[in-house]
């Protein structure tokens, strides 16, 4: 697995096959939480429970998919990013921008002004993951063609997705897409090429990326799946938002003519990358919003989407314009963005080198494992006998789900008591219940 870069002091990881251990970039600020449950009740992983009316995250279970940000209201959960100090480490500092960014200024700052002001906090150059659309179009129906055994295709751009099928549809992680996504694909291409044209050492190039979501934060930090050394850290889009609105009078007072590619904008937005992969030999499809995506991936285990050559699976509502860490409400931003690609005109982008690395295999990725995130015990007798024990537990507690207790459903609750991580006193409904009786 590649290093942390120059965040190690967030972002630890001591992994070996005998125990791994999963960090996220999401923290709990413990004054803040109020116990309720809210986080609870929308975690599609049930990674999260609340004891002593104090949320804490299992980190086993969490896929980073940020809608516990989203829903706390008491700011109890958020966000971690890198600082830009950590700029200040490298000789050449690069930033790499989702496409949703351009869709978070108002219509009078246009395009390029927002990419200038991006350049302003302290980056030598600014690449787009929009510059390589055209290209992941190409090697997406390769791929397709070329793995006809499989079917349907799994799109791999989401990392909550990903981590999602590693957590709760292993079966299905011979489907993912095993290719690199457009961020580290550019990632790969512009740290070899700075190199030879800079002639500098690899550790005095920075590469950062700037995103919208918690789950790339974590990608960064914690890759899946690669073999060499990728980004130096990931800034939220939310947090550097306010920065670059200061600067964005002094851009718009003296412009400079910069590159700008938005055409290849459609990445950022739901259901346009299903549209251009299909065509005559290819059917796919779109899926957005993270509980599509779970009806979607269970009805894929069931066969029962085999018509189908390729799935584009996005956790966000709308795509990448609905990450938590963006600032504008997803469907005025992909409005935005849809403006951007009618007006914008086409950039011819040189894809020589790409294509080189390309066949060279150099975007390959290692294929995924599974994310164990339930045993019982080692031991299967033992295990069967915890089993019985949670049936047990079931039987006696309410069925109602209302997460009163901390833990998302009931049969959560038995397994947690199972597992002595809560008792049947946590049930607030059977206290009550036993409450009443004693009167």
């Amino acid at each position: 697995m590649p290093d942390a870069g120059g965040t190690d002091h967030l972002f630890h990881t001591d992994m070996n096959d005998e125990k791994k251990q999963y960090f996220h970039a999401l923290q709990i600020l413990a004054d803040n939480c109020t116990g309720c449950t809210a986080c609870v009740k929308v975690c599609p992983t049930e990674a999260i429970r609340v004891r002593d009316r104090k949320a804490s995250i299992d980190p086993n279970r969490c896929i980073d998919c940020g809608n516990c940000v989203s829903i706390c209201q008491f700011h109890a959960i958020i966000p971690r990013s890198d600082s830009l100090e950590t700029l200040n480490k490298f000789k050449y500092r690069v930033a790499i921008i989702s496409s949703s960014y351009f869709g978070q200024f108002t219509e009078d700052i246009s395009y390029a002004v927002a990419k200038q002001a991006l350049l302003e906090l302290g980056f030598d150059e600014a690449a787009e993951e929009a510059m390589v659309t055209d290209f992941m179009i190409k090697i997406i129906r390769d791929y397709i063609r070329a793995n006809r055994d499989k079917r349907p295709i799994l799109s791999s751009n989401c990392p909550a997705v990903v981590r999602l099928i590693q957590v709760k549809y292993p079966a299905l992680l011979p489907n993912l897409f095993h290719l690199e996504a457009p961020m580290s694909i550019l990632t790969r291409y512009l740290r070899e090429k700075i190199r030879e044209e800079k002639q500098l050492n690899e550790d005095e190039i920075g590469i950062f990326l700037i995103v919208p979501c918690v789950a790339h934060v974590t990608a960064v930090h914690q890759p899946e799946g690669v073999y060499k050394h990728l980004q130096d850290g990931a800034f939220s889009i939310g947090m550097i938002y306010g920065k670059v609105r200061e600067l964005i009078k002094k851009v718009q007072n003296n412009p400079v003519e910069i590159d700008t590619y938005p055409k290849g904008l459609t990445w950022a937005l739901s259901g346009v990358q299903a549209e251009l992969v299909d065509c005559e030999d290819i059917r796919a499809l779109s899926v957005n919003g993270i509980e599509n995506v779970m009806d979607i991936l269970s009805r894929v285990e069931d066969h029962y989407l085999d018509q189908y050559d390729y799935i584009v699976l996005r956790s966000c509502t709308n795509g990448c314009v609905g990450g938590c860490l963006n600032v504008e409400n997803p469907f005025v931003a992909m409005s935005r963005i849809q403006k951007m690609i009618k007006e914008g005109e086409e950039q011819i982008i040189d894809i020589h080198n790409l294509e080189e690395l390309y066949h060279d295999g150099e975007f390959a990725v290692a294929p995924l494992t599974a994310r164990p995130i339930m045993e019982l015990d080692k031991d299967i007798k033992t295990a069967i006998k915890k089993m019985k024990k949670i049936n047990e537990f079931l039987t006696m507690l309410p069925g109602l789900n209302c997460s009163a207790c901390g833990s998302p459903t009931c049969y959560a609750l038995a397994e947690d008591i199972v597992l002595g991580k809560a008792t049947i006193d946590d049930c607030l409904v059977l206290l009550k219940r036993h409450s009443k009786e004693e009167d």
